[in-house]
């Protein structure tokens, strides 16, 4: 057996984050090898690659093979063992998080077994579990090799499991429209290039914004713009015309007209009232 551990933080944490690894795992099981009835604080997914065994979960039993793969919800009772004949060899993966805990109920969701997943490449799957699996060490850097390796094969669940990426609570398009210009605010964006950008007219596009987030998408890029500005006055010495030009302004004097608009003060006061002593 081959199994790493993530431990740079504790699972109380995890829990609470968005989506974590924490173990990483594969083994070609003896005949007859057996591994509970138990229970774990996170979700736990096994990618039979060869051989036969039995799982028990949720008070159904179930037979599996090579190609199946079977998921153990986190503080759900299970047992499993290998055929006495024709024993398994699987990998496994351990996740846990906000989104993990949806994307599981999504899977479970869309399998029909509920607890088992068939006809699946499960070798690709554990191709992919063997490059966390064989790490040693808690450090940064593998933290982020597992983090990458969870995603993927989320990503391969996705590809797989038809549906579950129409499940996965796609944000709408006025969020995309909002997410892409909170990326994009220091650029020279317009209407009509973020209209052409999502594939839709402008004039839509500016009514779709308004009526979500109740003001224009011109007047909330200019928002951001001027609130960015601010912050770069407070906390950097950068002088004025280069805050103007690092934001997307052509002209310093128009920036500072709509900095004063917007905050009732220059650029070059909102930084004197910051920094008195300066």
């Amino acid at each position: 057996m081959i199994e790493y551990y993530e431990t740079t933080s504790d699972i109380a944490r995890k829990q609470s984050s968005e989506m974590e690894a924490i173990l990483f795992g594969m083994e070609d099981c003896a005949p007859g090898h057996a591994y509970g009835p138990t229970l774990r604080a996170y979700h736990l997914f096994h990618f039979v690659t060869k051989g036969r065994g039995t799982v028990q979960i949720g008070g159904e039993t179930f037979q599996l093979s090579a190609g199946d793969a079977f998921l153990i919800p986190a503080e759900q009772v299970a047992y499993y063992e290998a055929s006495r004949t024709e024993p398994w060899s699987y990998s496994w993966a351990g996740l846990t998080g906000l989104r993990a805990e949806r994307y599981v109920r999504q899977i479970q969701n869309l399998a029909p077994e509920r607890y088992v997943i068939r006809g699946l490449d499960t070798k690709k799957y554990a191709a992919s579990i063997a490059k966390a699996a064989v790490l040693q060490g808690a450090s940064t850097v593998n933290y982020f090799r597992t983090e990458a390796v969870l995603f993927e094969l989320m990503t391969y669940f996705a590809e797989d499991l038809p549906g579950l990426q129409n499940r996965t609570h796609a944000p709408s398009l006025a969020k995309q429209i909002r997410y892409y210009i909170d990326a994009k605010y220091n650029e020279k964006l317009t209407i009509s290039a973020l209209a052409a950008h999502f594939g839709i007219h402008p004039n839509h596009l500016s009514r779709l914004f308004r009526e979500t987030f109740g003001l224009p998408p011109k007047q909330y890029l200019m928002d951001l713009k001027l609130e960015k500005a601010a912050s770069m006055l407070i906390e950097t010495d950068v002088p004025v015309s280069l805050i103007a030009e690092t934001l997307g302004f052509d002209d310093p004097h128009a920036f500072s007209r709509q900095f004063k608009r917007h905050k009732g003060i220059s650029p070059m006061e909102c930084r004197k009232q910051a920094k008195p002593n300066e």
